[in-house]
């Protein structure tokens, strides 16, 4: 297929190489990072890969993965590694590269300068949002999207349902490019695809919607609905995640102040502009159409669910916003030919290659840990300090969870059956009846999704037990006695 087709004697194809080798390097330098979320993915596949089954807790068949795929694919590799973490991060590297390359080549489509469209891939080599998602489905989620769109506009049809269902089975936002692509062919009077196109996709959403309802008892994720049920309800605040994409553009897609100089945002404004100038580009309408439909679908359904803003989601929007960019600077040059355009060339590729010196991944590696490493230790000192056989109950999972390696009850329902549907009704406290708890680990003071904790402090003290050797600044740790206080 034309997609992964080189011509080594094209100068574009070897800045694509560049960039595609910076996020190989920088996924070798940051193969321990881990977020929170992706050790909950890490520890079902290595659940799976001991023979327990594809599960959180052993023998508790809860569905909390929102990207299937995903985790298939981490399999062989978790196998290969007899770690889920390594065999994770390989997938999602491998994505990350690959999410360049296929951007390129969308860009390749409507541009006849090469290089410019290579600039693209430079950028996201350059910035900190390709790295700080790194374990989880974001890079894979970005390169599904970007074969779709390039497919698309290939008028390969048939490969193209193909990559639309496993898209979904990446993350289910993925069904946002069908009425996209619909929109554009029916302003652009396009060819529509056969009816045997939508087949195999319908097949495969439909094969894992089984699986669920089989193996868990339940056709959808249990995470994915506690997120909406909880989000509807504003547990995590109202249109956060709108107002946090202009934050999110402020900065550059990755940490404060990356892309400042002396304190200013003059690369950022100068980005915004040169995205701007994409909508003067008349060739490249129809990919204007289709991707910014996509964003706004994509935008509205977080936004109106009220879906915690998380870095993860908003990957795709820089994968889409460095084409746009790309486009912006065709059309400048195109207007400007004028000019020496060997001297335009060695310019932008000069400012391009000075950003890759002045990496997101760098800045990560220098001012802050890749790993939440206060949650780290509390897994590992819960792992030497308590009882193989305990229970643990607390909120935020995925880094405890898989330090620990203890039983662990969620208390907002992502891998606990039962306690969304509580929180989602504003109940925070009947979860311990429903799943009472060896030992609850809480913030101090707790979070409001923690006040069965200040319930506890305040009606039934002789309820709790603090441990006292759990010294960790900002948490306490409880032992639960219910039993022996009655």
């Amino acid at each position: 297929m034309d997609i992964v087709s080189i011509n080594p004697r094209e100068p574009a194809n070897w800045i694509v190489g560049l960039a595609v080798l910076v996020v190989g390097v920088n996924g070798v330098i940051f193969r321990r990072h881990e977020l929170d979320d992706s050790l909950i993915y890490a520890r079902y596949i290595q659940n799976l890969i001991s023979g327990n089954g594809l599960v959180y807790n052993v023998g508790e068949y809860v569905n909390g993965l929102t990207s299937p795929l995903f985790a298939w694919l981490s399999l062989a590799p978790a196998y290969l590694f007899s770690d889920a973490r390594q065999g994770a991060m390989l997938i999602s590297v491998l994505a990350a590269m690959g999410t360049l390359v296929i951007f390129y080549r969308i860009l390749t489509l409507f541009v006849a300068e090469r290089w410019i469209a290579a600039l693209a891939a430079l950028l996201a080599a350059g910035s900190s949002i390709t790295y700080i998602n790194l374990g989880m489905e974001t890079s894979l989620f970005t390169f599904m999207v970007g074969t779709c769109l390039y497919l698309y506009f290939k008028d390969k049809f048939f490969p193209l349902g193909i990559c639309i269902g496993l898209s979904i089975l990446v993350r289910p936002e993925s069904m946002f490019l069908v009425p996209a692509m619909a929109l554009n062919t029916l302003i652009f009077k396009r060819q529509w695809p056969e009816l045997k196109c939508y087949i195999i996709p319908a097949i495969l959403v439909l094969t894992q919607l089984i699986f669920n309802g089989i193996y868990y008892d339940t056709l959808l994720p249990t995470s994915g609905v506690a997120k909406i049920s909880q989000g509807t309800l504003g547990h995590w605040g109202f249109y956060d995640f709108f107002f946090d994409l202009f934050r999110a553009f402020l900065y550059g897609f990755g940490l404060p102040g990356q892309l400042q100089i002396f304190d200013s945002y003059f690369i950022t404004v100068l980005l915004m502009l040169l995205a701007s100038l994409s909508l003067l580009l008349v060739q490249a309408r129809q990919y204007l159409v289709v991707s910014f439909v996509f964003l706004l679908l994509y935008t509205a359904f977080f936004t109106i669910l009220n879906i915690p803003s998380q870095w993860w989601y908003y990957a795709i929007y820089y994968s889409i916003y460095t084409t746009y960019i790309a486009f912006g600077i065709y059309w400048l040059c195109d207007r400007i030919n004028r000019v020496n355009q060997v001297f335009m060339k060695v310019v932008f590729v000069g400012v391009f290659s000075i950003m890759l010196l002045w990496q997101g991944a760098i800045n990560l590696a220098l001012l802050g840990n890749t790993v939440r490493e206060d949650y780290k230790q509390f897994g590992e000192w819960i792992a030497q300090n308590t009882p193989a056989g305990a229970s643990i109950a607390l909120a935020e999972i995925g880094t405890v969870g898989w330090y620990s390696d203890r039983r662990i009850i969620d208390i907002l329902g992502l891998v606990t059956r039962g306690n969304a549907d509580l929180i989602a009704e504003g109940d925070y406290h009947s979860w311990l009846a429903s799943h009472p708890p060896d030992y609850i680990l809480a913030s101090e003071p707790p979070r409001f999704f923690e006040s069965a904790v200040t319930m506890l402090k305040t009606n039934r003290p002789q309820y709790l037990d603090e441990v006292a050797g759990f010294d960790f600044p900002g948490f306490k740790l409880y032992r639960y006695l219910p039993t022996e206080a009655e």
